[in-house]
């Protein structure tokens, strides 16, 4: 069973932390950690971003030692998430996250899945998208109009949101037009989706 380990110095965080999932905790005093105490099949660490870069340095050394980190973030920005996740975090929230968001956090990644914010997720998809080298659109195919409508929304980086508002549908039509999408070309995500889209066929 997998256990957490916790690096936060806020007091109200760490209660959050805390609470949020069943799983044995365990509070770090420090980012040195000894891999001869902690496996790295074992341990999920929940990191609050220290401000020092030094700090942050060992972040990036537990991340290629192979441990799998949930990055918090007093601040959390897009800027800074897709940085992280270039380092390869596999989850970013704001520090100060209801207990019921880090636990669902937490069940993702140790699902093999990463956790993205809103924001990040644009971001990420924006990053990506790039319409020159969508050359192949047989993927269309396999789609109905308004789905084939979604996915070209979303391939822009739009929003759940911005989709209905431009198709005058609403949000939940929009979601059950992806779920279908995303059933269809066995996409993982959304970015999964969008990285899918640009290397078609894979």
């Amino acid at each position: 069973m997998k256990q957490l380990l916790l690096y936060v110095q806020d007091p109200h965080a760490l209660k959050n932390w805390s609470q949020a999932t069943d799983l044995t905790k365990k509070i770090l005093y420090t980012l040195d950690i000894d891999q001869a105490e902690y496996s790295t099949d074992s341990a999920l660490l929940l990191v609050q971003l220290p401000e020092s870069e030094t700090e942050q340095q060992k972040i990036e050394t537990m991340i290629r030692h192979g441990f799998t980190v949930i990055l918090f973030s007093n601040m959390p920005s897009p800027q800074e998430g897709v940085q992280w996740f270039q380092k390869g975090i596999k989850g970013y929230l704001n520090t100060f996250a209801q207990t019921e968001r880090i636990n669902q956090a937490v069940e993702t990644v140790l699902a093999g899945n990463i956790w993205l914010g809103q924001g990040v997720m644009q971001s990420l998809i924006q990053a990506v998208s790039n319409p020159v080298n969508r050359k192949d659109t047989s993927w269309k195919e396999q789609l109905s109009d308004r789905e084939i409508e979604t996915a070209e929304s979303v391939l822009l980086g739009k929003t759940n949101q911005e989709i209905a508002e431009l198709m005058h549908i609403s949000e939940r039509t929009v979601k059950a037009h992806m779920h279908s999408i995303l059933e269809k070309l066995e996409a993982k995500d959304r970015l999964n989706l969008v990285i899918k889209l640009q290397n078609w066929p894979n």
